[in-house]
């Protein structure tokens, strides 16, 4: 599908979020059949590839001929998601791909707009200021031997407590919107926490942590969410946790049930895939690597059918991280959960388990390993698929995940009260 090289280079220069992603570099950057020249941070030139570069960006054909479809299947959407599909990114690391691997993303989308003009425009997400009060407390919460100043916001009026976990690196930022849901204030009172070390909870209180890195264990974080449970005093509360969020639920619900009352694990893995398994998370470790790296990854991980702006959001609140937090988070996401050793221990009988997945989400793409696998090896459990939703969802799409989240969570209160009944 060829690309008209001085359209694609007026979009380029032309193009606000390209120009400050590109900050001052100067590079010849290849990608796919198209050399872009770029001096001081602005598209000089693009033209047929030809001679060397110092980036090259790579593809299967077939990878190219989905990718300018004016709306590709989700895999062949970005380059990040490509490299399932065989995308390869050839130079310096540290100098060309973390830095700028937004800018790449974002070159990518011209591309296809050169072909194809501008996607239609998504609607902007509402704001509930009549009912965005939530109100932010600090709780010192034991765990073990350690203890932490951990940060919360709470709000709604329910009988039952839902406890929430965001996603790997992140915080309570992500779950604002749910706060201010109306329908799920009416059930629930909600509290979502930032864990030590994530966004406004600082690192366990009297440790030498800036000599060490985080390297959580699975005892250490279901420690952190019990201890809040203890310490605020509250009834087996629901614990509804994204993605690694989501596997934490069901480790609690394998680990330490009786804290809880019930558990929703939103975009969580049943154990890891051949895939996650050849990962590793160093490199969001290294002080070489710009952090850019993972809030492109972040952003370009975000379903292309969520509002615009609330994209954006999700990835700022990932622009916050400490350096390598996100990286040991993920270390649990691949490493630490297995529900092929672990799912004989859970007892839906007693705490009723709900697996939720957004249909943009890779777990739903591998039913031997994703979501949809966790019934296969939790007797009892429930398996619900959220259409149109991403990995991200209560950030990145919040107003359809709530329409989507309150009749599951509606089926989880009736798990509840059928238990209460037996």
């Amino acid at each position: 599908m060829p690309i008209d090289p001085a359209k694609l280079a007026e979009l380029a220069r032309n193009d606000r979020e390209l120009n400050l992603k590109l900050g001052w570099l100067d590079a010849r950057i290849r990608i796919g059949a198209l050399d872009v020249t770029i001096a001081s941070g602005q598209v000089i030139t693009v033209e047929p590839a030809s001679g060397d570069a110092d980036l090259v960006i790579a593809a299967p054909d077939a990878f190219w001929e989905e990718t300018l479809q004016p709306q590709p299947r989700y895999l062949a959407a970005t380059l990040n998601l490509g490299s399932m599909l065989g995308v390869t990114m050839e130079g310096d690391v540290a100098r060309f791909v973390a830095p700028y691997f937004g800018a790449w993303e974002r070159l990518l989308q011209l591309m296809r707009e050169t072909l194809h003009g501008q996607p239609p425009a998504i609607p902007r997400a509402p704001d509930r200021r009549e009912t965005d009060d939530a109100v932010g407390r600090y709780a010192y919460v034991r765990n073990g031997e350690a203890e932490a100043r951990i940060f919360y916001e709470e709000a709604g009026q329910g009988d039952i407590v839902l406890l929430l976990h965001a996603t790997a690196g992140a915080d309570a930022r992500q779950w604002r919107h749910m706060l201010s849901y109306p329908a799920l204030r009416e059930r629930f009172r909600m509290i979502a926490y930032d864990a030590p070390c994530h966004g406004r909870s600082l690192p366990p209180l009297g440790g030498a942590w800036w000599e060490q890195g985080y390297h959580p264990t699975r005892d250490e974080l279901m420690g952190w969410a019990t201890g809040l449970v203890e310490t605020l005093g509250l009834d087996r509360p629901i614990f509804l946790g994204c993605s690694v969020g989501g596997q934490l639920a069901i480790d609690l619900a394998a680990f330490r049930p009786e804290y809880f009352r019930a558990f929703v694990a939103l975009n969580g893995w049943s154990s890891p895939s051949p895939w996650m398994l050849s990962a590793s998370n160093d490199i969001y470790r290294d002080p070489a690597i710009s952090p850019q790296y993972y809030i492109g990854r972040v952003l370009s991980s975000t379903t292309v059918v969520a509002p615009l702006d609330r994209r954006h959001e999700t990835a700022f609140i990932y622009a916050s991280n400490a350096h390598g937090i996100y990286a040991g988070d993920n270390d649990h996401f691949v490493n630490a959960h297995d529900l092929t050793k672990d799912g004989w221990r859970i007892d839906t009988s007693r705490t009723p388990l709900f697996a939720v997945a957004g249909e943009d989400d890779v777990s739903t793409l591998d039913p031997d390993h994703g979501s949809a696998a966790i019934p296969k090896h939790v007797a009892g459990a429930h398996y619900r698929l959220l259409p149109g939703l991403g990995h991200f969802a209560p950030c990145e799409d919040p107003e359809r995940f709530c329409e989507l989240i309150t009749p599951v969570l509606d089926e989880v209160l009736a798990a509840c009260a059928a238990v209460e009944k037996a």
